[in-house]
């Protein structure tokens, strides 16, 4: 109903400030900006920045876990009313938990900045809100974030679309996405699927893109293959990494009650315990299965993972740190680098720790 003395009706107490971050879901917003139109002054920039502010600092998965650190903000005085309405859809659609692991993630390397700062720009990175809705939110959520995360020399996780076609970093044909790919009968990406941030298959790899693979890589995710591609390309630029003879194991699958058989083959969406985030990807034809498990977060001087793939003999264990090492290159990883090791310790479980590193 019109109300021609709207600013004395009792209904507007309901409608006046933050009143409404607790009343009005963003459906309700829209629809009452288009039908009740004596009620459209009250959800004009101020109100929409405020309603903003409040989903961003109350929206599940947008803080760091080991400090929690803001990971999104909006340039938001740059926007007009019908950007910040985008603004805050975007915001509380949700499902901004992968997404947000993977730009803790690039933070902890060294990447981007937190919070990474969305302009009008970005949000225009899809044309409405159907096409936002219509594309798995992982993918439209990195459309918006890629081009903010950076490993210099211009390149970036941004996304390109030609067509139906996806290429990412460059835009170049050799670095096309295929989303949702074939998998062999049985296979656990395909078991662990989700709508929401699906499988991809692509070539990029360490280098950024700069130069793709001659394999295909399939990633378990999309979120996974931005966190294999940041963690690759780190390890590959930092001459300090331990990748060496006393950094790899070749570990019995069953040992300590299948603990490294398990950690391969269960979902990689599943958070382990005692590690930051997970990746999951197979080279090749998909034979190659890898997990690559982040030992450290933000709280942590230095970065340092483990990836545990599978090999005729055993399951492979190799261990990528940049902890300063205590002793030379002849010791035992567990001297050289006792801090990662009392993290894989927790995370192997004691008897998989013990053949690896001993008692």
């Amino acid at each position: 109903m019109q109300h021609t003395h709207h600013q004395q009706h009792p209904i507007l107490y309901y409608f006046v400030g933050p009143r409404t971050f607790y009343v009005l879901s963003l459906a309700d917003i829209l629809r009452l900006r288009t039908t009740c139109t004596w009620l459209r002054d009250l959800f004009q920039a101020p109100e929409l920045r405020q309603r903003l502010s409040h989903s961003l600092s109350t929206q599940a998965g947008l803080r760091r876990t080991a400090t929690g650190q803001q990971l999104l903000s909006f340039d938001d005085r740059q926007m007009d009313v019908a950007e910040l309405l985008t603004a805050v859809c975007v915001v509380e659609l949700g499902g901004w938990g992968e997404m947000a692991e993977a730009i803790d993630l690039a933070m902890q390397l060294g990447y981007c900045q937190l919070p990474i700062i969305l302009t009008a720009a970005d949000l225009h990175q899809h044309k409405n809100k159907m096409v936002y809705m219509a594309t798995p939110h992982v993918l439209a959520q990195l459309k918006m974030v890629g081009r903010h995360i950076h490993w210099g020399n211009g390149l970036t996780m941004r996304i390109f679309q030609r067509g139906g076609r996806l290429r990412a970093i460059k835009d170049y044909n050799r670095l096309e996405l295929t989303l949702n790919p074939s998998l062999p009968a049985g296979h656990s990406y395909q078991q662990y699927r989700q709508p929401h941030d699906p499988p991809v298959r692509s070539r990029i790899t360490h280098s950024g893109g700069a130069v793709p693979s001659h394999s295909a890589f399939t990633d378990s995710s999309m979120s996974s293959l931005v966190k294999r591609v940041l963690l690759s390309h780190f390890g590959r630029t930092h001459s300090n990494a331990a990748w060496n003879q006393a950094g790899v194991f070749i570990v019995d699958r069953h040992a300590g009650n299948n603990r490294l058989h398990i950690l391969l083959m269960e979902s990689p969406h599943v958070p382990v315990e005692g590690c930051s985030t997970t990746t999951a990807f197979c080279c090749g034809a998909g034979s190659d299965r890898r997990h690559r498990l982040v030992l450290t977060d933000a709280s942590h001087s230095f970065v340092a993972w483990m990836d545990i793939s599978d090999r005729t003999t055993g399951l492979r264990v190799g261990f990528f740190t940049t902890e300063a090492a205590e002793w030379g290159v002849g010791a035992a990883f567990k001297n050289r680098f006792p801090q990662t090791t009392r993290l894989a310790r927790a995370v192997l479980g004691p008897d998989v720790a013990a053949r690896m590193f001993g008692r």
